[in-house]
């Protein structure tokens, strides 16, 4: 009987999860939340210092940009803040930002004009984080 029972019962359990078993766990990101705001400023940071001394001859702002250059194009996946993790836990293609990197590079050395970054993030206020957006802000101020 006990055979029997665990043979039918086998039978009647599903073997897919659904997708609101698979995804309840994985939406809730409150605990990666805060590790996932220092990636992308890490993240940011890199991309301004690339962008925003990519022809620079500044010694110190050449600095900036060869070691914003060797994060970005490391492809080494050692540790929780190389260029790829942070990519992948944020959802980002890490190659395809690396190219069109690449590509913007290439754009600026041949002469092309591109825009560039801000010079300051918008999710950084009067140096306090903050995630609210310019109509958010401006509403904040009206109040």
């Amino acid at each position: 009987m006990d055979w029997e029972s665990g043979v039918l019962g086998s039978l009647f359990t599903p073997e897919v999860l659904t997708p609101e078993q698979y995804y309840d766990e994985r939406r809730d990101d409150s605990v990666m939340r805060p590790v996932k705001r220092l990636m992308m400023a890490v993240l940011e940071d890199a991309l301004r210092c690339f962008q925003n001394n990519a022809v620079t001859r500044n010694g110190a702002r050449k600095r900036l940009f060869s070691e914003a250059e060797e994060w970005l194009c490391n492809d080494d996946s050692d540790g929780p803040f190389s260029f790829n993790t942070v990519c992948e836990t944020l959802g980002i293609e890490p190659r395809y930002l690396r190219s069109g990197l690449l590509r913007w590079r290439e754009e600026q050395l041949s002469g092309i004009a591109t825009r560039r970054l801000a010079r300051r993030s918008p999710v950084v206020r009067n140096g306090k984080i903050s995630i609210r957006t310019r109509r958010g802000a401006r509403r904040a101020h009206r109040a």
